[in-house]
Order: structure tokens, then sequence, then C-alpha cells
């Protein structure tokens, strides 16, 4: 959560979701930290990030001791070919040319790209979620094929 809007506890949402649409009034959220999710109670759409107000955060004081927690909604189905981050931390990455790399320890967003930060005997190596360097992810293996040959930085 980015900060409190006004004095009735909405807060500012940066959307790591690629489904937002999902985000709709009723909907159950958990704030990081804490046991039992909350109900969105409406959402302002307008301007630069999103404004959300949750059952129980009713003033700004209550919306900024919130702040800088993440919001999860419940896991849903998703289209084939789609992970949640989670589901990726911890695969074995593979690159098909150069060998093992390594673990994917961290999943982020670089602008509207997500890249895979995998730490391995070799270092550290950012690769970039697109469908050309991504080959294959099998969770049940606990592995990740990708085809990524960065270019030489002169």
């Amino acid at each position: 959560m980015l900060g409190a809007k006004g004095l009735g506890g909405g807060l500012r949402v940066e959307l790591l979701t690629d489904f937002p649409e999902r985000l709709e009034p009723g909907v159950m959220l958990w704030v990081e930290g804490e046991s039992e999710p909350r109900a969105l109670r409406t959402i302002e759409w307008g301007g630069r990030a999103p404004v959300f107000f949750l059952d129980g955060i009713t003033d700004r004081s209550a919306a900024e001791s919130v702040l800088g927690r993440y919001l999860e909604a419940a896991a849903q189905a998703l289209p084939a070919g789609s992970y949640y981050w989670h589901q990726l931390v911890g695969l074995s990455v593979t690159d098909a040319s150069a060998g093992l790399l390594g673990e994917l320890v961290e999943v982020f967003r670089a602008g509207e790209n997500e890249v895979y930060r995998v730490e391995g005997a070799g270092g550290e190596t950012l690769i970039p979620a697109l469908r050309d360097v991504v080959k294959s992810i099998d969770l049940e293996a606990g592995t990740m094929l990708v085809n990524y040959q960065p270019e030489e930085v002169r």
C-alpha cells in the first residue's frame, strides 16, 4: 500500500495483479501480517493509483498503520501458462545452452514487465519474463527452462 487518502481510511494501492477485474466490492483481502481477511467495501479507480476502502479501516490513522504492507486476494484458477509469483520462487533454473543457472529467488516488476532474479554458482542473473525467453515451467518438477543470451555490456 502506497499511502493514505483523505480522512476516511482510503488506501492508495499499487496493483501487482494481472487480473484487476477480480477486485470488486465484497472480495476478501488479507493485509500482510494479519490473520483475518477484510472485505473490500469500495474502490475509487480514478487517478494514478486506485484507492481501496477496507472493513475496519475507517480513518486516516488506521490507514497509515498498514502502509507498506501487501494486500493479498484468495488464490484463483489462473489461465494456462500463468503463475503466481510465490509459485515460481525456489524453482531450479536451467539455460538451454549454458546449463544450470541456479535458483529463482525473487520476482519483481521493472516497468511493465516481470523479471526473475536467479542466484547460483555463477552469481546473480536477471531474466526477463518473456515468452521467447522462458521456454517451460514445471511446478511439479520444480524447474524452469530458459533460453537467455544477455548482450555483453560494452
